[in-house]
């Protein structure tokens, strides 16, 4: 009976490798299809910041430094007495007062999506 208890247990073991062997490949294809991927959004994500500097935008956009032709242009549109959120947008405003929505457009926080929490 040892015999046939070793061989079972070295058919369980063996079956146990083929399993691990398998998963291993699948993990190495998976491994290979995401490293080729991340190369493939490394040379977008390069070609689009070449498109945007030839488009007029400088690293400083980025950061938030200065404001974007965009951001200029809708200025250029809330100087001159027109709202620019979206709330009002091409109205004009009041006698040229501030509007919070237009301010919020042109200037506000870049970190969209943190909020402050409240504290009970």
């Amino acid at each position: 009976m040892a015999d046939k208890d070793l061989y079972d247990e070295f058919e369980t073991i063996t079956d146990q490798l083929n399993d691990i062997s398998k998963k291993v490949s699948l993990l190495k294809e998976e491994l290979s299809k995401t490293l080729e991927e991340k190369e493939e959004l490394k040379m977008e994500n390069h070609n689009l910041r070449k498109h945007l500097e030839q488009s007029g935008y400088e690293e400083e956009d980025f950061d938030g430094n200065k404001l974007s032709n965009s951001r200029l242009n809708l200025e250029n549109l809330y100087l001159k007495g027109f709202h620019v959120c979206q709330q009002f947008y091409g109205a004009h405003r009041d006698s040229h007062e501030d509007c919070i929505f237009c301010t919020d457009v042109l200037y506000g926080n870049k970190k969209k999506g943190k909020k402050n929490k409240v504290k009970n």
